[in-house]
């Protein structure tokens, strides 16, 4: 039977973004079944694929994590010697099964021969049946022997790595060496429901419908024995062992968002621009921010004041929270963070607020356009569709009074340059150009009315782009709009 594997660890082994296996499914490139992609249809497609080869992967992650100031542990994301010794383990339980399979095939041949002996005497059809049984049994024992690399390959990527599916969501991601199944749920764009993370509330609770976990620490929130006989854990607190199905709480929408009140301290403070501030903070290990891309939180100092800024980064790393906030004279905020403020300085974080997020229940391609820093709710969207790595394709277009003022260009040229999916379009609103020209031009033979529109901008913008939108009968559905 053909071996088949999901479609998000298609993806990994041969080193390109899920969108892109996607367009070529699409295309008729690649056929699946059930939802999975025959393992050497796959390797016809990409031939010299190999797993040493993975420089594509290792390049997006690490624009991904530089991008999202993600700070990873890195002898957490190794897998521990008892994690590891299990995950070997199952795979050769697995194989094993197979062996034992095989040798009853070889037994069920040997006894069909001796059957054929005692019955050679009988009608020439059963002699003209021996002969075929003995050229089969021949070509068995003589086929060539070398390795079965694209096995091999994925069967690697089951040892290093656990695919976790979650229902009834259908989401996925995986679960890296001896990282919690939390962290890893997190890191893979997914709301799941969580609030200490560190075992004392139970919030995370999962329930694992099939494969096998491990407590990885201590925790005190004591799970009852109903709870254990049906299989949950916590989700902070285990990792997955093998490949493993879910049912987890998720957010659906902003409502199942809490308002949510945390001191965070300044990591540090750039100027990319003259009349830009990007302000990295951090939160407590225990108190972090639960909160959907492209919301906005209330930033309060003592003494000072508060602003009401964009969250400019992704759920995804719910410590490290990054805003972009423009210099002006009236915001008593924006000005200490320029003039006064230092690293560890303590901040009061309240929220988050606003519906401007990802329809997550969409398949369809996306398009984001901001002007000028309205690209701050729209680096975390796009952020996080790059952790959820559904999209089979991400535009940007960035609109500003001239190009000193895409304040991020190199991150986004970055992200153009490293993502087969990506496309980043930076506009000139002194030269005249009209973003929906330029939408137009872009998609090119695609069919406008396909796609999401992400759209954060002041009011001029926003109307111009509103009739590209009317001329092209884009469904109002599939238009979301945020005011600078």
């Amino acid at each position: 039977m053909a071996k088949r594997i999901s479609l998000s660890r298609a993806a990994r082994l041969v080193g390109v973004k899920r969108g892109v296996l996607q367009q070529q499914i699409r295309a008729g490139e690649l056929q699946t079944f059930e939802g999975e992609i025959v393992l050497s249809d796959l390797l016809h497609a990409y031939p010299d694929a190999q797993i040493e080869d993975s420089s594509m992967l290792e390049r997006v992650e690490q624009i991904i994590e530089q991008a999202t100031f993600i700070n990873p542990d890195s002898i957490a994301r190794k897998p521990d010697n008892v994690a590891l010794t299990a995950r070997i383990m199952s795979l050769s339980e697995n194989l094993s099964r197979q062996k034992r399979l095989l040798d009853r095939y070889q037994r069920f041949t040997d006894e069909l021969r001796a059957e054929i002996n005692r019955l050679e005497a009988q009608p020439d059809a059963l002699q003209q049946l021996g002969s075929w049984v003995d050229q089969a049994t021949s070509r068995i024992s003589t086929d060539d022997d070398t390795i079965d690399q694209p096995f091999v390959n994925e069967t690697f990527l089951r040892v290093m790595s656990a695919q976790a599916t979650v229902i009834p969501s259908g989401h996925e991601f995986f679960v890296e060496g001896a990282e919690s199944i939390l962290e890893a749920g997190l890191r893979g764009g997914l709301a799941l429901n969580y609030g200490c993370s560190n075992g004392n509330c139970g919030l995370c609770k999962i329930r694992v419908v099939s494969g096998e976990t491990r407590r990885i620490k201590h925790h005190d929130y004591a799970l009852t024995e109903a709870e254990k006989g049906i299989g949950y854990v916590l989700g902070c607190c285990n990792t997955a062992i093998s490949d493993v199905v879910l049912e987890a709480d998720e957010a659906q929408s902003t409502k199942d968002i809490p308002m949510q009140n945390i001191p965070i301290r300044i990591k540090k403070i750039d100027h990319p621009d003259a009349d830009v501030l990007i302000v990295s903070t951090r939160t407590p290990r225990t108190s972090r921010l639960r909160f959907l891309a492209g919301q906005r939180a209330t930033l309060s100092i003592d003494q000072v004041g508060s602003g009401f800024y964009p969250i400019a980064s992704c759920p995804c790393d719910d410590m490290n929270l990054q805003f972009h906030i423009g210099l002006d004279k009236r915001d008593p905020v924006a000005n200490y963070l320029d003039e006064s403020a230092k690293a560890n300085d303590l901040l009061t974080l309240e929220g988050p607020v606003g519906s401007f997020v990802l329809n997550e229940n969409s398949s369809n391609p996306l398009v984001f356009i901001a002007e000028g820093i309205g690209f701050a709710s729209i680096k975390g969207l796009i952020e996080h569709a790059m952790a959820l790595d559904v999209a089979e394709k991400i535009f940007l277009f960035w609109i500003a009074d001239s190009d000193d003022s895409h304040y991020l260009n190199n991150l986004c040229r970055a992200w153009n340059d490293a993502l087969d999916n990506f496309e980043y379009v930076p506009l000139d609103a002194e030269a005249g150009e009209h973003p929906g020209d330029s939408i137009l031009e872009q998609l090119q033979q695609d069919d406008p009315t396909g796609f999401d529109y992400y759209l954060c901008s002041g009011d001029k913008i926003r109307a111009g782009v509103e009739q590209f939108f009317d001329t092209q009968a884009i469904p109002k559905q599939q238009v979301m709009y945020e005011t600078l």
